[in-house]
């Protein structure tokens, strides 16, 4: 599956919005066992209007997009070296999308200066950030009966 990493431009938000209610909903069952009541909340701030202001004010937003410019996966970067978003749509899942998007974020850390990266990671994405290089801190955070535990990574 061709794509490109392109830093994120505001008229991709109801695609990024569309990609992570899909990622949320079809590939994080394990977080959320498909029940509405645990990924409702989770999915409450994901509007083109919260969409837009990330990307132009929360950090650096980078997507995956195809040949025809659909949007595959986003990442999104706080200046301080935290991960606040990192999802792809379920046909790019296992296509090298969400490593690209995780290198467009670290080496946006390293050009800061940074020397480590932190997130909270979904049941879903443990492994996956894992084969990363990423590990465990040991902090939890339950929020809606799932549980998200932070990683980071030395760069």
């Amino acid at each position: 599956m061709p794509f490109t990493i392109e830093l994120a431009n505001s008229a991709y938000s109801h695609e990024v919005v569309a990609v992570l209610h899909r990622s949320i909903t079809e590939l994080c069952e394990a977080d959320h066992a498909n029940d509405p009541g645990r990924y409702a909340p989770w999915l409450e701030n994901k509007t083109a209007e919260n969409v837009e202001a990330w990307i132009t004010e929360a950090g650096r937003c980078f997507t995956a997009v195809d040949e025809t410019r659909n949007v595959l996966g986003v990442a999104l970067g706080r200046p301080d070296g935290r991960v606040l978003l990192m999802y792809v749509s379920p046909e790019a899942r296992y296509t090298g999308v969400s490593k690209a998007l995780m290198r467009a974020l670290e080496g946006y850390f390293q050009d800061r200066g940074l020397d480590e990266v932190h997130l909270m990671s979904t049941k879903t994405a443990e492994q996956f950030y894992r084969s990363l290089g990423y590990s465990e801190t040991g902090d939890t955070t339950i929020e809606n009966d799932m549980s998200f535990r932070a990683f980071k990574k030395a760069i």
